[in-house]
């Protein structure tokens, strides 16, 4: 029992959420919303979004922009997780936009996108404190027990900013703040360092492809109500 106080005492600290850090404008944060089907986000979408215009999408370098009290990542980590958002938001965004350099965009980036965004947060698996859990739950279930599975005290998971902007006039199109932590089914993220934040990347970039696509069907529904038939 004193060994089960201690790991949910633990899991208090592992936690991801929304974070405000500055890195979207300051202004957008006050008319972000939670969504429907991501009520744990924070979105906004300009209600002047023409997306049916844009083609092309730049992405710029993810950056590490941390909350106060965020973990310090070496160089060679902070390295390996900005590559690896920047690679989620390059995969995903593809299925709808042309993803282009900012040296093909040039000077005037018509019809283009510019995708900012940032790691505010984030957590490391440690297996060492994970094993704990899973070795008990093992035992209880060998056991015969009815013991409930206890979540992994230290699972990992990452916070997010995004912003999306038109390219040529620097208006935010959409901002997102969102987040995701290690789910206890996962088993390999318990043991690897930053596989749940990696997941989590995947995630916010799906994310905010989904809102692309999503203004886009509604956007295609409206033109259609309004063409004769």
């Amino acid at each position: 029992m004193i060994s089960c106080a201690f790991i949910l005492s633990l899991t208090g600290c592992a936690g991801q959420k929304p974070t405000q850090t500055g890195f979207i404008p300051k202004d957008t944060y006050g008319q972000m919303t939670h969504q429907k089907d991501h009520t744990d986000d924070l979105v906004y979408v300009s209600p002047k979004i023409d997306a049916a215009k844009y083609r092309f999408m730049v992405i710029d370098p993810v950056v590490w922009h941390p909350v106060a009290k965020a973990p310090k990542l070496n160089s060679k980590a902070e390295a390996r997780m900005t590559q690896a958002f920047h690679d989620s938001l390059a995969k995903a965004l593809a299925h709808d936009f042309q993803i282009i350099t900012p040296e093909e965009c040039g000077t005037t980036c018509d019809n283009t996108i510019r995708i900012r965004a940032a790691i505010t947060n984030i957590r490391r698996s440690k297996w060492y404190y994970n094993a704990i859990p899973v070795v008990a739950g093992f035992a209880a279930g060998a056991a015969g027990g009815g013991m409930p599975p206890i979540p992994p005290p230290f699972p990992g998971g990452a916070s997010e900013e995004l912003v999306a902007t038109d390219a040529t006039t620097g208006e935010t199109l959409i901002a997102v703040a969102t987040y995701n932590n290690g789910m206890p089914w996962n088993a390999l993220g318990q043991w690897l360092p930053y596989a749940h934040a990696k997941r989590a990347f995947r995630l916010a970039s799906e994310l905010m492809d989904e809102e692309f696509h999503k203004i886009r069907k509604e956007e295609s529904t409206q033109l259609a109500s309004r063409t004769p038939s």
